[in-house]
């Protein structure tokens, strides 16, 4: 059977979280998975979903993040998050006891919606592509130090040992892509005046350009998140609107009645926009 054709700012596929979500952070891989982390304030639950971008087809969702080796939920099945994606895998990290900085790492397949390895010891550092460049801490006279190294993003097997002082450390990271370069991602910008100016002008829109908002921009194809106060006092509504040579093409609402604006909620990759609607469900549309 013949792939139908997109059409052009149609929504090509929703994936709604369930009742009482956040869908908190996602990350793409190379092959075309994206895996997504959505939590459950109420119940203090993190579960993982997995969608083939492509399709829209859903390959595995409220998948646990389990240590393999023993058996519990990572971070007490509440205090994890993404660190970074490869061709098939996504590392994921803990955090340390009453503490923002990360621990451990956990290599996640979306394909099957299961951890591949687990490292408790080890602290990610930077995705070198065929390798990752981690450290485990440790103290010595009471001073905290860095042991680092390299493994196997495959099996998490230690494939160099580069030290505590090794120059080569400093070289690794400052020749590293950022995520959002190497999964192609175009996040959203706060624009200055003039630049706010120059959107809505060129949108030809008679929405508020006073309102704050966001923006991406790929040739004539605009992309605008305005947040404006709802008519609940302290409420914020967030819309999505695309425009196309000036006309608009596409709006919806991201957020109604929220206690603040709801900021980063969208992205660009590839030809398609992804957003969250309402916190609990993601709405991938096409650009081209």
């Amino acid at each position: 059977m013949a792939r139908r054709k997109k059409k052009k700012f149609q929504v090509l596929w929703r994936y709604h979280a369930g009742p009482g979500a956040v869908i908190w952070q996602m990350m793409f891989t190379g092959s075309g998975c994206l895996a997504g982390q959505k939590r459950f304030p109420e119940s203090r639950r993190l579960l993982l979903f997995t969608i083939d971008t492509l399709t829209g087809a859903l390959l595995a969702d409220d998948c646990r993040l389990i240590d393999p080796l023993s058996s519990m939920p990572v971070g007490d099945g509440w205090f994890a998050g993404f660190e970074a994606a490869n061709e098939k895998l996504v590392f994921c990290h803990a955090y340390q006891a009453d503490s923002p900085e990360h621990k451990g790492i956990w290599a996640f397949d979306p394909a099957s919606g299961s951890v591949v390895w687990g490292r408790p010891d080890i602290v990610f550092a930077a995705n070198l592509g065929n390798e990752l460049l981690v450290y485990r801490p440790s103290f010595f006279a009471g001073f905290p130090e860095r042991h680092f190294f390299l493994v196997d993003p495959s099996t998490g097997s230690v494939q160099r040992e580069l030290g505590i002082d090794n120059p080569e450390i400093n070289d690794l990271r400052e020749n590293t892509l950022t995520e959002e370069e190497r999964q192609q991602v175009i996040l959203p910008e706060f624009p200055g005046e003039d630049k706010r100016r120059a959107l809505f002008l060129s949108a030809g829109s008679g929405i508020a350009a006073q309102a704050p908002c966001e923006y991406l921009e790929i040739g004539d194809v605009k992309v605008i998140a305005l947040h404006e106060p709802g008519t609940v006092p302290d409420t914020w509504n967030s819309s999505l609107h695309i425009f196309n040579d000036g006309y608009e093409v596409y709006h919806e609402t991201m957020a109604s009645a929220s206690g603040h604006p709801v900021v980063n909620n969208f992205l660009i990759r590839g030809d398609n926009l992804y957003y969250i609607k309402e916190k609990e469900e993601l709405v991938c549309v096409s650009l081209s």
